[in-house]
C-alpha cells in the first residue's frame, strides 16, 4: 500500500512540473505569472533545455588493441626519467624566485618528443625538448615538480617522480636600517 501511495505521489509531482504558464499585466503594469489561467491571460511556450552531445571520438580506422600496444611500446621506450636539480625537499633562497630544473633521461628523447614540466599539479610552459628548465616568480613555499615525456600528438609516455622544494624569500629590507654599535671606550 505505501508503494502505492509513494507512485501515486511521484505521478502527480510530474504532472505538477509540466503545467503551463500564464503571462499577463495588471491595470497598474505590472507583469504577473502564474500556472493558473487568469482573465487576459496568455499561455507562454517554454522551449526545452538546451543540451549538447560530443562528437564521437574518431580512432582514425585503428583498432582499440592496436592503439593500446603502440601506447605500450611507446611508454616502455625510456629507460630513467628523473629530475637531478634541484635535490627533492632542497631549500632555495631567492628573492625573484629563480629556479633551475634539470632532466635527465635515457635513451635520449625522440624526435618529435618532448618534455612537459608539472608544477604543483599543473603543466607549466609548453612542451620544449631542452633538458633544463628555468623557471622564475616561484613563491615562497613548498612546490612539487615534475616532468613528462610527450609523444607527438600529446600522450605521456612517462613521469618522472616528484620532488618537493621548499622556496625561501628572505624577509624584505632585512638589515637595512640597522647601525652597528661601535664602543669607542
Amino acid at each position: 500500500m505505501n508503494k502505492l501511495v509513494l507512485f501515486v505521489f511521484l505521478i502527480m509531482t510530474v504532472c505538477l512540473s509540466s503545467a503551463q504558464i500564464y503571462k499577463w499585466t495588471d491595470s497598474q503594469g505590472v507583469v504577473h505569472f502564474s500556472d493558473k489561467p487568469h482573465e487576459g491571460a496568455e499561455k507562454i511556450k517554454i522551449p526545452e533545455a538546451q543540451s549538447y552531445t560530443p562528437p564521437a571520438n574518431e580512432t582514425g580506422g585503428s583498432s582499440d588493441q592496436e592503439q593500446e600496444n603502440v601506447k605500450q611500446e611507446d611508454q616502455e621506450k625510456y629507460t630513467r626519467l628523473e629530475i637531478i636539480q634541484p635535490q627533492n625537499e632542497a631549500t632555495i633562497r631567492n628573492n625573484q624566485g629563480y629556479v633551475v630544473v634539470a632532466v635527465q633521461i635515457e635513451p635520449d628523447l625522440s624526435p618529435g618528443d618532448n618534455l612537459q614540466l608539472v608544477f604543483d599539479g599543473a603543466p607549466l610552459g609548453d612542451p620544449q625538448p631542452n633538458l633544463v628548465f628555468q623557471l622564475n616568480g616561484i613563491y615562497r613555499g613548498s612546490h612539487t615538480i615534475a616532468v613528462q615525456v610527450l609523444n607527438e600528438k600529446g600522450d605521456v609516455l612517462k613521469v618522472s617522480d616528484s620532488i618537493t622544494i621548499f622556496m625561501h624569500n628572505p624577509r624584505v629590507g632585512m638589515g637595512k636600517g640597522r647601525k652597528k654599535n661601535i664602543n669607542s671606550n
